[in-house]
Order: C-alpha cells, then structure tokens, then sequence
C-alpha cells in the first residue's frame, strides 16, 4: 500500500515537472517565433516597399501585382537585376611593381529602391536629431569642412586623440547598439550576395554631409576585417582612389587617379587592393548626402562588453547564381 502510494506521488512529481518543462520551452519557443515573426516583418516591409512614384516600374509593379507573386519570387526578381560591377582595373607602380590599385573593389547598384531609401533616411534624421539632444553615445557633429558622424556597434578613433589614445577600436568604451533596421540592411547584403557570410557587419558608421563636407585620403584601420562597404543615399558623389593620394598644403586633395561615382541606393564594397593599396577620400561634395559604411570588427578587437547580435548570426546568400555586369576598363597612370 505504502508502495503503490510512493509510485504514484512520484509519478504525479514527474508528470508536474514534464508540464512545467514544457511549458517552459513552449514559452521560448513562442519568444523565439515572435522575434523571428518581427524580423521578417521588417525584412517583409523593406523588400516590399515600391516607389509609387517611380514611373519606370510602373508596368513591373503592375505585373508582379497582376501574377501575385510570392515574396521569395520578388525578392529573386529584385536580387538578380542588381547591378554588379567587380572589374575595376587601374594600374599604378606601387614599391617598383605594376599594381591594379582597384582590384578587390566592387560595385553593386539597384541594391535599395527609393521608397527603401527613404526609409532609411528617416531613420537617419531621427538618430541625427537624437545625437543633437545628446540622447546617443558617440555623435559627432562636423567641424569645419568635415562630416556629422554617429557610431553603432563600437568606439573607435579615426587618429590618435588629444588623450593619446590611438586609433583604432576602444574597447573600455561604451556605444549605442545597431539600429534593428541596420541589422535588415546587413541581412540583405549578405543574402542578395553583396557581402559574404564570413565577413558579416556587427558595427557602422553613419556620415551625414552637407554641402562642401569631404573626408580626407585614408585606409580603414586594421582593427576592421576586410570586406566592409558604404551604402550611398540622398545624392551621388564621387570617391576618389590613389596609392599617392594626399592632402595638399591648400588643403586640396592630389593624387588621385580614379574617380568612381556613388549612385544613391548602390553599395561600394572594399577589399585587397582597393582597400589596402589605393588610399579613398570624398571631395567636397556638392549637395547633401548621407551614408552608412558597415564593418566587422577583429575579435581580437572587441569591446570588453561585446556581445555578438543573435539576429546577425548564421546568415546564408540566397541561392542564386548571379552575374557580374560592366566592361573593365584597363587604364594605366601617366606617371
């Protein structure tokens, strides 16, 4: 009797333990689907979002309307017309040797729409106006002819401080987290194949210029792998590329031999020589712009803080045999 009294106690203590793990994981199951219901959301709204405005698209827009389309067939749709440049070639004599200072560079237009675009410069205005009321860790506004910059995912210097801290990451520094619609951006450049899934951004800069802003010759510090990539918004400028760019004493730009202009909406991503050879610098540029440049920290660079993004995590291209487009132009320094 004390037997059959014992079993089923423990048997009523099982069957309480397996009704609370259940509902336990039934509970983050549930967080989990809310959150990955939210990011596609996101994604859904970004991808979808067509510019009434655009009278080019107008009989696209109509047809994918007409053939009700599925989001993965209009997102195949929009991912193999992006425009795909990878054959930059200009040749310059670096340390005695012949070198295509642009190789690694690579271009990729028709990336984000326009109803997309100024999605995302909304989004800008509003962390703007927030680092003007001191609401954001690390906002900048332009001194002189520089840019208004704000920092997510990392502090870092562009030289050494008047603190004598160097360039670089500060990993004893706190910083405002990635925006969630940057981490939408990030997602879609590496699945629609303009970045790889090795090399996946976990921290950006956003630059906002006005009318005669520039940034001076330069290399991305090392404490950022390569690829990284800027995306262009609200006018096109030119970027310039150079082994010998620099700063001259009227603090005109010299040097550069390649001008490749921005297109709004386009990616321009860096790697090998077009990262690490060819110095870039945007002259002053005539209208406002804006853009956000994504990169992927060292790890051995992390912040002590740091946490990598769960949403950024295991990110695949989608399956997509893609074409690059554009003849090279095989151009050669006159010196």
């Amino acid at each position: 009797m004390y037997k059959d009294s014992f079993i089923r106690q423990s048997e009523l203590e099982i069957a309480s333990e397996v009704y609370l793990l259940s509902n336990r994981i039934r509970s983050q199951e549930q967080e989990v689907t809310l959150d990955v219901s939210h990011m596609m959301t996101l994604e859904d709204e970004l991808s979808e979002e067509e510019d009434q405005k655009d009278s080019s698209r107008e009989a696209f827009d109509a047809s994918l309307a007409n053939h009700k389309l599925s989001r993965e067939q209009r997102e195949h749709i929009r991912v193999i017309n992006v425009k795909r440049k990878r054959d930059f070639v200009y040749l310059e004599k670096v340390n005695g040797e012949i070198v295509n200072i642009l190789d690694g560079l690579e271009l990729h237009t028709k990336v984000f729409n326009a109803a997309e675009q100024k999605r995302i410069v909304d989004k800008v205005c509003e962390l703007q106006e927030k680092g003007q009321k001191g609401e954001l860790k690390r906002a900048f506004t332009a001194r002189g002819k520089g840019r208004s910059t704000i920092q997510f995912g990392c502090c870092f210097n562009y030289r050494t401080s008047k603190a004598g801290n160097p360039a670089g990451i500060l990993k004893h520094e706190t910083v405002d987290p990635l925006p969630h619609l940057f981490k939408v951006i990030i997602r879609r450049l590496v699945k629609w194949h303009v970045l790889p899934p090795t090399c996946v951004p976990d921290c950006c800069v956003v630059n906002i210029y006005d009318e005669g802003d520039c940034i001076p010759p330069h290399f991305d510090n090392h404490d950022f792998l390569r690829p990284f990539c800027t995306v262009s918004f609200l006018s096109e400028c030119n970027i310039l590329f150079g082994s010998n760019l620099k700063v001259e004493e009227t603090g005109e730009y010299s040097g550069g031999s390649y001008s490749l202009p921005l297109p709004v909406g386009s990616v321009l991503v860096l790697n090998g020589n077009g990262a690490d050879v060819a110095k870039h610098c945007i002259p002053e540029v005539p209208r406002k712009r804006m853009s956000i440049t994504f990169r992927k920290m060292d790890e051995s660079k992390w912040p002590v803080w740091f946490t990598p993004e769960p949403y950024l995590q295991g990110i695949q291209p989608l399956p997509y045999e893609l074409k690059s487009s554009g003849s090279s132009d095989h151009v050669w320094s006159s010196e």
